[in-house]
């Protein structure tokens, strides 16, 4: 077993024994890295948590933010990294099934799902492999229990061949009166509901709290076997229970099992737990070491009355829904576990939920200078050679082949559909004009170049996107995904990218009301992934109707650009597509313009100013106003003398800059002076750069050249670019 000695001989000082090898396997699967967190907790106090419209910050299996007076939102994030490297469909299946369970741990109903997506390059055969395996098994998971997958992020670099990070999302809604906080209470029944336990998952935690092996085929026992249909019936099972007032509370059975689950909810209300494993539905004969630890999927735990064990019994019947009642909650506050009458554990819940927080070394490691490194006496190269490349890159390219798989409309709430705006946007009923946006972001170069800064990054990307659509930003969750933690030079990423999210969040007056930890993203030679922080945002829009999209809509429209823009070359996409560099210093984080500006936009879109908006990052402005040409099918023509840009001395420099804090909006034709008008009242630097044409070409005017290309080729790049080198 991965627990260490010291370990063990705390566990023999906790008990005042020798532990069963049952107690010795709870503990393995509750003190993983997975579920104990015990190399992060001590950081993690780090992020803001809390705002008048947080009702449940971290801590449960799900958060939950008020959208709007009696309205409640719930995002969560989780990551299914390892298991998605050994069975790359059913480590992305299983990941959109628990998702989608801690959703429904708050009683909350699950409207819409989130993939975040990192992979090694698409022609590279293992790469292709897993691509195909991820795509396919959230496809299938996602659209077979009825919840559309409307927004997410895709990135492509060498280091995810092996080790892929596939972090998922899942956003529910839920009226304030129906939301499930639970309360435990002594003599309160343990109901287990779903599919009988098996022995896929077994101590899939502590599979996860560890490298990769060589050969990942001796793991595939630690991965969960997806099964979405009985996930739909937990879904309708869950809703009905909730809206009966049958249940006082409910948690997943994820990682760590059922031995997680019972800790948890022991310790947190300080209770114990009398537990007949023989009560258990099985898939087959176990032992009770392995009822313990089984991660066998699409299981969750009722805390019920005993009083209403009747009525529960009879809506489960009504779905066929197998469960079994293995125990009750009592006054010890130790978790007694027996199998035909035998005790085969008996520990103290909270000593068994909370291991000791770890302090961990951390110190920059070398190739953290590549962050530092100056950019200089780049060779000139052709700006449309430039822009081709950078529009036909798998990071740029439309990810159409990926979210055509999805069923992304089913529930009818989708507004802005993948691939038009910068997030999603749904209603909240049919009747009602409210909505939010949501949306997922990272950019793995720039918090491997300098995770504080890259990480702050990904939460004012995330910031932007929700803007860009007309939407107010609320709540964050996020995941932080970093090699092993016993690595003082792998530990020090993980730190320095969540003091980066601190930092941003907290500037931007942004909640960071939940996330997720993965550790052990290396590949067998030790070699650390890009470290990446992943940010899920949610935002508010009151009236979807005006929600906007990022292609052009009209010809003729003033094109401003808002934001100054720096010589930032560092780090970005040009710097690599074009010279094959990953160096240099990654755009500053800029706070203070980012609120300003996006109070400016914010502004537009109230006196309904606009037609079109898109955040600038990846590609900077080139690649901004070429996606903006394509999506719509309409020309646009700008002087490049008329953007603002400090210290540029080249077109590229203005052109692929990807200077923070910056938006392209496509005014209406006749409120351009009344937007200039009233950016100088706000003192915003937003200026009109060009406008939209009726020729088929995205042109740019610089001194005395020309740089100008055809619309056909660019859209041909970019709808094919990722389909053709995945092959």
């Amino acid at each position: 077993m991965p627990l260490t000695p010291e370990e063990i001989q705390e566990i023999r000082e906790i008990l005042k024994r020798e532990p069963t090898l049952e107690e010795l396997a709870m503990f393995e699967a509750q003190w993983s890295e997975h579920c104990s967190y015990k190399s992060s907790k001590r950081l993690l106090k780090l992020l803001p948590t809390t705002s008048k419209r947080v009702v449940i910050g971290p801590g449960r299996d799900a958060p939950a933010v008020e959208a709007f007076p009696g309205i409640l939102v719930v995002p969560k994030i989780e990551s299914h990294n390892h298991p998605s490297a050994v069975d790359p469909y059913n480590g992305a299946a299983t990941g959109i099934g628990g998702v989608v369970r801690d959703i429904l741990t708050l009683g909350a109903k699950p409207i819409a799902l989130l993939d975040l997506l990192y992979f090694g390059e698409p022609g590279e055969p293992h790469s292709s492999w897993i691509i195909r395996g991820v795509v396919k098994g959230i496809s299938d998971y996602g659209n077979r229990i009825g919840i559309p997958t409307v927004a997410g992020d895709v990135w492509f670099d060498k280091s995810f061949t092996k080790q892929p990070l596939v972090n998922v999302g899942c956003i529910g809604l839920a009226r304030s009166s129906e939301l499930l906080e639970g309360v435990v209470k002594p003599g309160d029944l343990v109901v287990i509901i779903g599919n009988p336990t098996g022995r896929d998952g077994l101590l899939g935690s502590s599979f996860a709290s560890k490298p990769l092996a060589e050969d990942t085929d001796s793991d595939i026992g630690a991965v969960q076997i997806a099964d979405p249909l009985t996930e739909k019936l937990l879904i309708d099972v869950i809703g009905e229970l909730v809206k009966s007032k049958l249940v006082n509370y409910i948690k997943d059975l994820g990682g760590g099992g059922l031995t997680t689950a019972i800790s948890e909810v022991a310790t947190e209300f300080n209770l114990g737990v009398e537990l007949e494993l023989d009560k258990l539905h099985l898939r087959l004969d176990l032992t009770p070491l392995e009822i313990l630890v089984s991660e066998s999927q699409e299981r969750m735990m009722l805390i019920i009355d005993p009083r209403n064990l009747g009525e529960v019994e009879k809506i489960l019947a009504k779905y066929e829904l197998p469960y079994s009642v293995i125990g009750a909650f009592n006054t010890t506050g130790r978790i007694t576990a027996r199998f035909k009458g035998r005790v085969v554990a008996d520990v103290p819940a909270r000593e068994l939920a909370k291991p000791r927080s770890m302090r961990r070394p951390s110190k920059p490691p070398l190739e953290a200078l590549r962050g530092l490194t100056p950019i200089n006496d780049l060779p000139r190269v052709d700006p449309v050679d430039a822009l081709l490349k950078l529009i036909s890159s798998p990071n740029v390219a439309s990810k159409k082949w990926i979210y055509e798989q999805y069923d992304h409309e089913v529930g009818a709430r989708t507004v802005i559909k993948p691939g038009f705006g910068d997030a999603a946007v749904l209603k909240i009923d049919a009747t009602d004009p409210r909505g939010i946006a949501v949306k997922g972001d990272a950019n793995p170069r720039y918090t491997s170049l300098d995770p504080f800064n890259g990480a702050a990054n990904s939460v004012a990307e995330c910031y932007r996107n929700i803007i860009a659509v007309g939407a107010q930003p609320i709540a964050i969750v996020d995941e932080l995904n970093a090699g092993n933690p016993e690595k003082p030079e792998h530990y020090w990423y993980f730190e320095m990218m969540l003091k980066g999210i601190a930092w941003m969040a907290d500037e931007l007056g942004i909640p960071v009301v939940g996330g997720k930890v993965s550790f052990y993203n290396e590949d067998h030679m030790g070699r650390q992934v890009k470290p990446t922080t992943t940010i899920i945002g949610v935002g508010v829009v009151e009236d979807v109707s005006k929600a906007l999209t990022m292609e052009f809509k009209h010809y003729g429209s003033p094109v401003m650009v808002i934001g100054v823009t720096y010589t930032e070359i560092g780090g970005s996409e040009y710097l690599y597509r074009v010279f094959g560099l990953e160096t240099g210093e990654i755009p500053r984080p800029r706070p203070s313009s980012e609120i300003r500006n996006a109070k400016y936009l914010i502004e537009l879109v109230k006196r309904d100013l606009i037609l079109s908006a898109h955040d600038i990052s990846i590609g900077g402005l080139g690649v901004a106003l070429a996606e903006m040409s394509v999506l719509g099918g309409i020309g646009v023509e700008v002087d490049l003398n008329s953007v603002l840009c400090r210290g540029c001395e080249r077109e590229d420099e203005i052109l692929f800059s990807e200077t923070q804090a910056r938006y392209i909006v496509e005014l209406k034709p006749d409120k351009a002076q009344i937007a200039l008008k009233l950016a100088e009242k706000m003192d915003i630097d937003a200026r009109i750069i060009g406008y939209t044409i009726k020729e088929p070409v995205v042109r740019f005017r610089a001194h005395q050249s020309l740089i100008e290309v055809p619309l056909d080729k660019l859209s041909q790049l970019y709808y094919n670019a990722f389909e053709e080198q995945l092959g």
